[in-house]
């Protein structure tokens, strides 16, 4: 079984969201919107109080009545998942959902819905066998058709009941069951131990906590999955119960003459106040308990043995990743469950090229399904976001105010084909996402508004215009600059982007100068025609997109959502801004670079540059502001 989906409510930032899963699931949006808050959050569905009990100010803005309450719906559901959740996921469901609830007076409450017979509901409520057999009694009278045995005790009850619901699931509803408080919980003897384990690695978490020989650790669910203690365990059993029976008999060899002698004098006094009894002195029972098999983890540097805690941070994280990877790993060797492997900042105390790594070997694990794998993290890493993976991404945005709203932002591959309807074909989508790379579209999903452009010159220039009036003036603002790699995937960047909640803006060339170009460069007529039908066909195509009269060559504008270049942008420069131009000579003279060959040195000549930004582009950087 696997998450399907998470409903939160009261929980700190998250006043009442609901959350899709997917085998991979991607947490990105600002600080303090929530994003580790539905991680802890699920943590403490499935692990407890490990990082501490919840109280009143874990409530979201001091609504203490409410209680607080998360919600986990699975799917996927094995012929053994059933076999152990028995009555709560019966043949006929397809998933099976639980609930855990923190109340005002601190308690706290799993339910889940399971299938059963109204009639009986009424008798499992009461707690004490008497009031159970009152009303197993009453209902034997009022509904002889049940054919329900006379009561001899609440287990037999019991079993008649749940065989009776067995052989008649058409007459049974769906009913809230309180379940046991070690439901959930690895090396539990509840029913989902070793189904379903949940791991949550914080980015405050210490790798020397995780490296301990613990129960709830990830060194201890290595072990527990990878090595077998038993033997070991009954034959350490077998020395100590030998230890402590050689340790009995020394005490009775050592002891027995003076105990003896202490009997004999005690007998004797209390023969004469009490006739007929007598007292016994000997060695007390020795009660000796076996150790459990523990193993201890260190690291050695070279000859030198030395404590995990005693390591740097980035060593550490390494060790939590690398005991991630191989609990990923055990699992699998595992004839049954899945693990959901919770990541809080994946990228932290991480070089790049190990974040890198990194996310690729957790999407590999997730991918695979014998690995039986699920990963959900929260980054603020592009290396973590892949543009072909767009719709497991979940972006939190929240609202100002006393009482902000966090919204989480999706976006399903159908709903943005749908978008893209006479635009894109469905069948090139993914080809065409396959052509951003990390640093464009995935970067562009943590900025609070983006630009798509067709690229990486247009976007080194207006990042250079942001410059003119401060270093990194855009990006410091939370704006980003997408290229697309062409004019053909910009409709797709821009439906990605705004479904995922992200105000974006969108700049094309209409290429109208293309002919006079291609005959100077010595194209022939029918090169010529076949380039004049593919800047036709893309320009309507992104007219149609942005709801705008398609013509051939749309003529230079700046509108609410789109700007239009009336031939292409270097054109534009050249004859608006001829200062830009001498800024240009003077990066490749001083730099030694062709800008040809290194396009985003455009964004030094575009700061650099003297005069005035061509009010064109200024209004262009101002509907972007603004959209």
């Amino acid at each position: 079984m696997k998450i399907k989906s998470v409903s939160i409510k009261n929980f700190r930032a998250l006043k009442d969201v609901t959350i899709n899963f997917d085998s991979v699931t991607t947490f990105i949006g600002p600080n303090g919107t929530g994003k580790s808050t539905i991680l802890r959050g699920l943590d403490w569905f499935f692990n407890g109080d490990k990082g501490g009990e919840l109280t009143e100010r874990d409530c979201s803005f001091g609504s203490v009545d409410e209680g607080i309450e998360v919600q986990v719906t699975f799917t996927a559901l094995t012929d053994n998942d059933r076999e152990a959740l028995g009555k709560y996921a019966p043949e006929s469901a397809s998933t099976f959902t639980a609930w855990k609830r923190w109340n005002p007076d601190g308690s706290e409450v799993l339910s889940a819905n399971a299938k059963s017979y109204p009639a009986f509901n009424k008798i499992r409520v009461h707690n004490s066998a008497g009031d159970k057999k009152v009303a197993y009694n009453e209902l034997r009278s009022s509904e002889p058709t049940l054919e329900l045995p006379s009561w001899t005790n609440q287990d037999a009850a019991n079993e008649a009941m749940v065989a009776w619901e067995t052989d008649h699931i058409d007459k049974l509803d769906e009913a809230p069951e309180n379940l046991q408080t070690n439901f959930f919980g690895f090396n539990s003897n509840g029913k989902m131990s070793g189904l379903f384990d949940f791991v949550l690695v914080t980015g405050d978490l210490r790798a020397s906590e995780e490296a301990q020989d613990a129960k709830a650790s990830i060194i201890g669910r290595i072990l527990e999955r990878s090595i077998d203690r038993t033997v070991v365990d009954e034959e350490i059993a077998k020395i100590v119960e030998s230890s402590r029976v050689a340790q009995q008999k020394v005490y009775s060899e050592q002891f027995a003459d003076q105990l003896e002698k202490i009997k004999t004098q005690l007998n004797s006094v209390v023969s004469t106040y009490s006739p007929g009894r007598t007292i016994q002195v000997a060695p007390s029972d020795i009660e000796l308990k076996p150790p459990k098999t523990t193993f201890d983890v260190s690291v050695f540097d070279g000859s030198t043995e030395t404590a995990v805690e005693r390591q740097g941070h980035g060593f550490q994280r390494t060790l939590l990743i690398s005991a991630l990877q191989v609990l990923a790993e055990s699992v699998a060797a595992s004839t049954e469950g899945v693990i959901c492997l919770a990541i809080e900042e994946p990228e932290l105390f991480q070089h790049p090229t190990q974040a890198q790594a990194f996310a690729r070997i957790l999407r590999s694990l997730a991918e695979d399904p014998k690995k039986r794998i699920q990963v959900s993290y929260a980054t603020h890493s592009p290396y973590f976001i892949e543009a072909r993976h767009f719709d497991q991404v979940r972006r939190l945005t929240r609202t100002a105010g006393e009482h902000p709203v966090v919204t989480i932002h999706s976006a399903s591959v159908n709903e943005v084909k749908s978008m893209l309807t006479d635009v894109v074909d469905s069948d090139i989508v993914g080809r065409q996402l396959g052509t951003f790379t990390v640093g464009q579209l995935s970067a562009a999903l943590f900025a609070s508004k983006a630009m798509v452009v067709e690229g990486t010159t247009e976007s080194a220039v207006f990042y250079g215009i942001g410059d003119r009036s401060g270093a990194a003036k855009l990006e410091s603002k939370g704006l980003a600059v997408v290229p697309t790699n062409g004019k053909g995937s910009i409709a797709l960047a821009h439906a990605i982007l705004t479904s995922l909640g992200i105000p974006t803006y969108a700049v094309f060339d209409s290429d109208s100068g293309f002919e006079e170009r291609a005959k100077t460069n010595g194209k022939s007529e029918d090169k010529v025609d076949k380039e004049r039908a593919s800047h036709v066909a893309a320009n309507r195509k992104l007219l149609k997109y942005f709801g705008i009269d398609e013509v051939d060559f749309p003529p230079q504008e700046v509108g609410d959502k789109v700007a239009i270049f009336g031939d292409h942008l270097e054109a534009f420069l050249r004859s608006e801004w001829p200062e830009w131009i001498t800024s240009c000579s003077s990066v490749e003279n001083d730099a030694g670079v062709s800008l040809r060959k290194n396009q985003l040195a455009y964004r030094t000549a575009t700061a650099n540059a003297e005069g005035s930004v061509p009010a064109f582009l200024n209004q262009v950087m101002k509907k972007f502001e603004e959209v």
